[in-house]
């Protein structure tokens, strides 16, 4: 049993102000809500916290941040995808976002700091009676750090310099907080996780397997310490995920698992978000069991099926993998015409796919589509909804073989190349494919996390990310790239989709933010 089938809403601790009206009795106005549970009465018991941290990760998989948004917005920036235009559904995606226009940032925005603000309440609330020393409170306050660190690493990814609010406001002055810069956030992030690491257990049991562990957030730490440019404190932190025993990486002919049904939470499964497939479609609810389905196959599915009108995989990432010889991930990650390639429900390619093919000749593109996540496993088209409720598929965060090319990353920093080759090459043969050399130079080694992560990581959200923390994100897609088959890789979207330096590290800070807060302001170049 997955924690996706009990994902309980706490409901949401907030006190009302009353305002006194002239000519009006003011005890008249005290009014109780019935409906509502205080803050007070709610954190007696053990019990009470665990549904309080069910609640807090809700926001997380919700429509609004990785339930979909995320998706539609940040993680299509990619170089991977020539993204088809549509409206202001895609201007992110094709970097050509402004304020108070384009969607998707001011919906993202205040699903990380409800979160937060749930995080910061079970820790504040927590005392040695409600909830005694022990492993439950272990659990209870690990899985607090952890989802706080969670929310504030994306705000610090995304955004940059936002508020880093780390208690519930008191007073009017916290209510309008001022933003702390990135390195603010992400050293924050770190104190949480190395909170979270000390408390939480290195797995949990089958009825709550999916919530964050140790190992997750040793991992999500690493990650921060190398984005921070910190390469021995998140070899140290990668590191201990590689020797805990706990992960170990699915053989070549289960690769396809780590994207279905069939294989979720696995043992290569560091951290995933949890999803459960419903009978409607609810946008955007802060309800339990609602809005946590699987709705980013609107963002994955081929251009005929997408509500969106969809993308193409550009031709430079295949070419990754023909150069490589690698036809496990390939096949798992790019759907198109191969021998014995097939479509939604077993159905072969050419004839399920004929529709997009054509589509792709008449943009003049080639015909590549997305395999992960777009739910081909899943049944044939007629029989998946595009909105995604009838599917629960979960969201890999960080796969073990992240973790490897991640340590292998930072032991090439560290100068320790023989190592990062040797990480490589586990990944590598994995897939079935020819080890690296020895004595290749620290700039080679690094070439080749950047081609290896292309191979294993592409549609999982981290390609963006990863160019702009590498500096590489102009050249690749900036004015003047044709990496993708002599185009842009944004061509679809016109000569405005392009990234521009000084202003697409980071997205916009939502305007209505910055309506309501006076002590924020909005990002460069914007």
């Amino acid at each position: 049993m997955k924690l996706k089938t009990n994902k309980i809403m706490i409901v949401t601790l907030l006190a009302a102000m009353l305002v006194p009206l002239n000519s009006c009795n003011e005890d008249e106005l005290q009014i109780s809500n019935p409906n509502t549970v205080s803050q007070l009465a709610f954190f007696n018991n053990e019990a009470d916290f665990r549904v309080a941290v069910n609640g807090m990760i809700h926001p997380i998989t919700a429509v609004f941040f990785w339930g979909r948004v995320v998706h539609t917005g940040p993680t299509l920036r990619s170089d991977a995808f020539n993204v088809v235009p549509f409206a202001n559904n895609t201007t992110m995606s094709t970097l050509q976002g402004v304020p108070g226009v384009s969607r998707w940032s001011v919906d993202m925005f205040p699903q990380l700091y409800q979160t937060i603000f749930r995080a910061n309440t079970i820790l504040e609330e927590a005392n040695d009676e409600n909830l005694p020393a022990g492993n439950g409170r272990d659990e209870v306050l690990g899985q607090a750090y952890f989802m706080r660190a969670f929310a504030n690493w994306y705000l610090a990814a995304f955004w940059g310099n936002v508020p880093l609010v780390l208690s519930t406001p008191e007073n009017q002055d916290e209510f309008f907080p001022s933003a702390a810069t990135q390195t603010e956030i992400f050293n924050s992030v770190l104190s949480d996780l190395a909170m979270a690491a000390s408390m939480l257990p290195a797995t949990w049991s089958d009825n709550d397997l999916g919530r964050p562990t140790s190992g997750a957030a040793l991992a999500l730490r690493g990650k921060t310490n190398l984005y921070m440019g910190n390469f021995a404190e998140a070899a140290t932190d990668l590191r201990a995920v590689v020797t805990s025993g706990v992960y170990s990486l699915l053989p070549a002919e289960d690769y396809g698992n780590n994207f279905n049904v069939v294989g979720e939470n696995n043992s290569e499964s560091v951290f995933e978000l949890q999803f459960a497939a419903q009978d409607n479609f609810v946008w955007g609810s802060d309800i339990p069991l609602t809005g946590s389905q699987s709705n980013y196959i609107i963002d994955y599915a081929p251009p005929t099926y997408s509500l969106d009108r969809g993308h193409y995989i550009n031709p430079h990432i295949l070419q990754t993998f023909e150069d490589n010889g690698d036809t496990v991930r390939r096949n798992e990650t790019i759907a198109f015409d191969y021998p014995g390639a097939t479509g939604y429900g077993g159905t072969p390619f050419l004839e399920d796919f004929a529709g997009d093919i054509e589509a792709a000749g008449v943009a003049g593109v080639d015909a590549l589509f997305t395999r992960k996540y777009a739910m081909l496993f899943a049944g044939t088209r007629d029989q998946i909804s595009p909105f995604g409720e009838n599917i629960g598929l979960n969201w890999r965060i960080i796969r073990y073989a992240d973790v490897l090319l991640m340590l292998a990353e930072a032991e090439n920093e560290n100068n320790n190349g023989s190592e990062a080759i040797t990480l490589i090459n586990q990944v590598r043969q994995r897939a079935g494919i020819a080890d690296l050399a020895a004595g290749l130079t620290q700039d080679q080694i690094f070439d080749a996390v950047v081609e290896e992560r292309i191979m294993e990581l592409t549609g999982e959200g981290h390609r963006y990310l990863d160019l702009v923390r590498w500096g590489l994100a102009e050249e690749v897609l900036g004015v003047g790239s044709t990496i993708a088959g002599g185009r842009h890789p944004k061509s679809l979207a016109g000569e405005s989709a392009v990234f521009t330096p000084g202003r697409d590290e980071l997205i916009w800070i939502p305007v209505p933010e910055l309506n309501a807060n006076p002590n924020l302001n909005q990002n460069p170049g914007y």
